[in-house]
């Protein structure tokens, strides 16, 4: 019975993806995300060009549409969808594209957004005025707000948790320890948060470890998906309404 049990063991290590697959390929897919997704040049142009410290950072609207979520979108979700389709032809549910443990995951969520309104304080520092909207093209009509708002879920948040938490983290927690995948994203996101207002690189820093937690008590990444687009969304609206001067 025990050889049994070593031989399947053996068996499900040979099969699951190499870490050092996943690891080697964190490294290009980063650094293209920081350039495109996370405007890492474009915001360094602004530090240099600006002429005030209160002045708003804002994109054009299809700047961001373009370069900012559509290249999010080819980099952390085709790009690692391609890969799996032709070198480790796993399910989805590999990595974490699944209901998982649903029981756990909608009670969190239940009483995370129960607290959500609390973003509202954080939202009303200029800094954070200053950056969300990516776009201030997009709050003038609610429409095109809804518009944006929706595109940056499908096209932005979706890829960042599929691969984040979903193909890397879930993916290494396969061959490593789960507090090693853990930390090792959490650290990765929290870097790439580093143009961000450093409430949010803070936040980035907690949540990436609370939403580890969560993805692998779940064996899922839709949990933390949910938490993170509402977390956006709210954030986005109190912001703009802060920016219009309605907050």
């Amino acid at each position: 019975m025990t050889e049994q049990v070593l031989e399947a063991n053996i068996e499900k290590i040979i099969d699951d993806v190499p870490a050092k697959e996943l690891l080697l390929l964190s490294i290009p897919i980063s650094i293209l995300f920081a350039i495109s997704g996370m405007d890492f040049i474009g915001y360094f142009i602004y530090l240099i060009t600006r002429t005030s410290s209160t002045e708003i950072y804002s994109r054009s609207l299809l700047n961001v549409l373009l370069i900012g979520f559509l290249s999010t979108a080819i980099v952390l979700f085709i790009v690692p969808f391609l890969i799996n389709n032709f070198r480790w032809k796993k399910s989805l549910a590999y990595f974490g594209t699944q209901k998982g443990n649903w029981k756990i995951g909608l009670i969190v969520v239940g009483v995370v957004i129960l607290f959500m309104p609390l973003l509202y304080f954080n939202s009303q520092e200029q800094t954070m005025i200053n950056t969300y909207p990516l776009t201030k093209d997009v709050v003038f009509s609610w429409p095109v707000f809804a518009l944006y708002e929706l595109s940056y879920i499908v096209f932005y948040y979706i890829p960042y948790e599929f691969y984040f938490r979903g193909v890397l983290q879930l993916g290494l927690s396969k061959t490593k320890k789960k507090w090693q995948s853990i930390l090792f994203v959490t650290i990765h996101t929290t870097v790439l948060h580093i143009t961000k207002p450093w409430a949010e690189i803070v936040a980035a820093l907690i949540a990436g470890i609370l939403f580890g937690i969560l993805a692998e008590k779940t064996d899922s990444w839709v949990y933390v998906f949910i938490i993170h687009i509402t977390a956006g969304v709210v954030t986005d609206t109190f912001c703009a309404l802060g920016y219009l001067g309605v907050l």
